[in-house]
């Protein structure tokens, strides 16, 4: 009786109970919804992310690629330009390099034939022509003075030629002058009367250059091959006539044939003054 009377009492509170029991669980799946939501919308959210990261980095990629491109031909351009610049540099350095070398060339043979004092030249030219006078018409000339050269004798009833130290002077001066025509008589003189005279090699090679002046390339390219195959001994003549005769070749428009020109200076003339300045001409017109 005692637990029939006390058990109304009871009730409510079990009841409670089991309905705060029930509270709890229905909260718990609510939040284990609201985390898998969230968890998917983080997933999503993260993705989105993901791929716009991607595209970002390749937009970035590409614009750098692209800049980089730009930037290095922009490089290229420039160090082909120096390069360009700097091969005509060289080129007019070796132009100017040999015309101080004709130049100062032409200066020493002034220089040297000034150095003969006027005495000597009179005394030189009274010898010649009192030998030229007093030679019979029947008999062989007579021998040439000391000092002029080596000069071939003298036809019979021709006067003999002069010196050879005045014929090298006069040349010069005259080549000096632009008197291009007086310049080769004289140096033809010198080199048929005196073949053995030293500066004959030289003779030869103004000849060309006084063709040069005149701007009659085939004698003058002419003549320097004559000089070259005459006088091959003669290292910086010989030299010298084959960089003249690439020049005209070059200005003539064929190339081929100058860098065969400035090969056979290096390859036969390795002593010279102008081998390095060939190979520089060579690299400027392409190498084969």
């Amino acid at each position: 009786m005692s637990r029939t009377r006390h058990l109304p009492k009871l009730l409510p509170a079990v009841l409670l109970a089991a309905g705060g029991c029930l509270a709890t669980r229905s909260d718990v799946e609510r939040l284990e919804l609201s985390l898998r939501a969230m968890r998917d919308s983080a997933r999503i959210q993260q993705a989105r992310s993901d791929s716009t990261t991607r595209l970002l980095l390749r937009d970035a990629t590409l614009q750098l690629g692209q800049q980089f491109s730009r930037s290095f031909a922009a490089l290229s351009d420039s160090v082909r330009r120096v390069a360009a610049g700097v091969a005509g540099i060289e080129r007019v350095q070796g132009d100017l390099s040999l015309s101080m070398h004709d130049f100062r060339a032409q200066i020493a043979a002034v220089q040297e034939g000034v150095g003969i004092s006027q005495k000597r030249l009179a005394d030189l030219r009274s010898s010649v022509e009192a030998a030229a006078a007093s030679a019979p018409a029947a008999v062989a000339p007579p021998a040439v003075p000391a000092g002029t050269g080596g000069a071939a004798a003298p036809t019979v009833g021709q006067p003999a030629a002069p010196p050879a130290a005045i014929l090298w002077e006069s040349g010069t001066a005259s080549l000096t002058k632009g008197a291009t025509a007086a310049a080769r008589e004289s140096f033809q003189a010198l080199v048929t009367n005196y073949p053995t005279y030293e500066r004959v090699p030289e003779a030869q090679m103004y000849i060309a250059d006084a063709y040069a002046q005149e701007g009659n390339r085939t004698a003058a390219d002419s003549v320097y091959a004559l000089a070259v195959a005459t006088y091959p001994a003669a290292t910086e003549v010989a030299a010298r006539s084959l960089f003249k005769r690439a020049k005209l070749a070059v200005e003539t428009g064929n190339p081929d044939r100058a860098k065969a020109l400035y090969q056979q200076i290096i390859d036969k003339y390795p002593g010279s003054t102008l081998r390095e300045l060939a190979g520089v001409e060579l690299k400027g017109l392409g190498r084969p």
